[in-house]
């Protein structure tokens, strides 16, 4: 109103004049002029003058406790703001900050340990006990004459007995000793199609099946559920075939049974990978090496205790139970919570890590991987992955068949010593199993914190080509061991074991979040294979000369691949194929960034 303040427009200026009959504004610090009575372009700085003045009065009569709420509210926001500005951090650098491998880790290697690697080896080497050779003996000259042997001899080689039953000796012509201890002798299952190879045809399937079936759990659902279910899994299967009367029923069983163990070992290393700083990897996975030489030897205090296969199985399967405690006291994988956008417990589980350990959590935001499409195993057959999958599959093929040759060719290895076979047998299963140690710490943990993975996998190889190399040599140590015995029991199996150990670490790291179980899960197959192919070998009777010969062609061949493949040791555990290429081909990895971002905009229109 004209009483109050009036605008008119000034004919000399192409702004506007403000007067009012009411006291002018105090003059603001700085201002050349007062604002009454002078010629304004905006009418916002005016107004915004006011909003401030109404303001402080407002904030003048609010509570004490309104404007403390407030002032919280403010420094609250200023912290957000300071801890969003700070670098984003991955995982391995918030679990070496937490740690690294503190109480907490040491915990979590243990009860991985106890009831992965321990299990783990306890039932793949059941086949020892279940599937070995049974002794049997002549009982007539006819079965005599065939295998060149006394009436009531003793024997151990079920391939004379086969040779000599295809020559149309009746079953009445010899017998089994001591009774049906193993599923061979309790089946009758000694020749014919159904022998010790078959046998071992019929568990090797199920650990193919199970590694994909499993490994494409593991990105689905997680680490810990099917770990669960392969444990009881496993359980279910022993106690059930140590009942079973039928043999159809066994070999299904057998391949359930095999299903099972690859899906648990799969999960348990990848599991314990994603548990602990790239820095000690080395270590932890030296440590469940360790604990696959307790459980190899549980299975000859087993062996030792019962002499009938199927009491063998119940307390097998009995076992698992004690370690489904690992379910309760082992997180899920953060890797795997990130992947799949579960944030909040992601967070949750890396700042108990920390609590445990007595370290303070970084205040750094952790890095959210970026996974936008369906990511497939078949890319590492691709050039742009180097094919580390062909070169992978053929290492753990070799690894398969050694590793399980030695264990089901212990009674070969006489050097010249004992004929007693059952006390040769247990004395080359001690020291098998002895130099697990020294493999798993030394071999194995040592030298790939000291040159990596590549050169530590391939030292050994070399050396267990040479060992392969030596052990044609017909020549006595000592008394009972010659150099046959030594090479292929200590070097060889020493070499073989660490070169396991080391490359389940680097397929754990080479693969992404995305497809480590089903990745793993596949070279397990490849290692099944290998199984298959070294049972075959004994069951063809091969002799020594061609199975090293076979050895070590494929161990030449196995370290010429390893070094086309990028060595892992300084990796952060990939979240997708792209922080594969990334890895392995730094100087390309804007130009292929762009490249996979357009095959993504690609599937998604599609």
């Amino acid at each position: 109103t004209p009483s109050e303040r009036s605008f008119t427009a000034s004919p000399q200026s192409k702004g506007v004049t403000i007067s009012s009959p009411v006291e002018p504004l105090p003059r603001g610090k700085g201002a050349k002029e007062d604002l009454i009575g002078t010629e304004m372009t905006d009418f916002d700085a005016l107004e915004s003058m006011e909003r401030d003045l109404n303001g402080q009065q407002q904030q003048q009569q609010q509570p004490e406790e309104v404007r403390s709420m407030k002032t919280s509210a403010s420094n609250t926001l200023k912290k957000t703001a300071t801890i969003q500005d700070k670098q984003s951090l991955k995982i391995d650098e918030i679990l070496r900050q937490s740690g690294g491998f503190a109480r907490y880790q040491i915990f979590l290697v243990i009860c991985l340990g106890l009831g992965g690697a321990l299990y783990a080896s306890v039932q793949n080497l059941s086949m020892t006990f279940v599937e070995s050779s049974a002794p049997w003996r002549c009982t007539t000259d006819k079965c005599a004459n065939m295998t060149a042997s006394l009436i009531g001899e003793v024997h151990w080689d079920l391939v004379t007995l086969c040779k000599a039953v295809k020559k149309s000796m009746e079953r009445g012509d010899w017998e089994w000793v001591d009774g049906n201890h193993t599923a061979i002798s309790d089946y009758n299952t000694a020749c014919g199609t159904t022998t010790i190879l078959t046998n071992v045809l019929y568990f090797c399937p199920g650990v193919m099946i199970g590694g994909i079936m499993f490994g494409m759990m593991g990105w689905t659902t997680g680490r810990k559920t099917p770990f669960l279910s392969a444990l009881l899994t496993s359980m279910v299967a022993s106690v059930i075939s140590a009942a079973s009367r039928e043999y159809i029923l066994f070999i299904l069983l057998r391949i359930l049974l095999g299903a099972s163990i690859a899906g648990y070992e799969l999960l348990y290393f990848c599991w314990i990978v994603e548990l602990v700083s790239k820095k000690w990897r080395p270590l932890a996975v030296g440590i469940q090496g360790v604990f696959w030489a307790l459980g190899l030897l549980l299975v000859l205090y087993i062996n030792m205790k019962w002499d009938y296969w199927r009491y063998k199985m119940v307390y097998v399967g009995i076992v698992s139970l004690v370690f489904i405690f690992v379910y309760a006291a082992v997180p899920e994988s953060p890797y795997w919570l990130l992947a799949k956008g579960q944030d909040d417990v992601a967070t949750m589980v890396l700042k108990r890590i920390a609590i445990l350990n007595n370290r303070t959590f970084p205040e750094n935001p952790i890095s959210i991987p970026s996974i936008k499409t369906r990511e497939r195993v078949v890319a590492f057959l691709q050039p742009r992955y180097k094919r580390v999958g062909l070169f992978f599959g053929l290492n753990w093929f070799l690894v398969g068949m050694v590793y399980y040759h030695i264990f089901l060719t212990l009674d070969l290895y006489t050097g010249g010593g004992t004929d007693d076979v059952e006390k040769l047998k247990d004395t080359n299963y001690v020291v098998a199993v002895g130099v697990e140690l020294p493999a798993s710490l030394l071999a194995a943990a040592l030298l790939t914190s000291l040159f990596g993975r590549k050169i530590a996998f391939i030292i050994n190889l070399a050396i267990f080509a040479v060992c392969m190399a030596i052990s044609n040599i017909n020549y006595g140590v000592v008394e009972g061991w010659d150099v046959r015995r030594c090479a292929v029991l200590i070097g060889g199996k020493l070499t073989i074991s660490a070169a396991k150990i080391i490359l389940a670490l680097w397929t754990a790291e080479v693969a992404p979040t995305t497809i480590r179980t089903l990745f793993f899960g596949l070279c397990l197959g490849s290692s099944a294979t290998g199984v298959i192919t070294s049972s075959a070998l004994i069951f063809f009777a091969a002799s020594p000369l061609i199975c090293s010969i076979i050895m070590m062609v494929l161990a030449v061949l196995c370290i010429a691949g390893s070094t086309q493949v990028f060595d892992t040791s300084k990796w952060d555990l990939p979240d997708n194929l792209f922080d594969v290429y990334r890895n392995i081909n730094i100087n390309n990895a804007d130009a292929v960034y762009s490249d996979l971002q357009s095959e993504i905009q690609t599937a998604t229109v599609l």
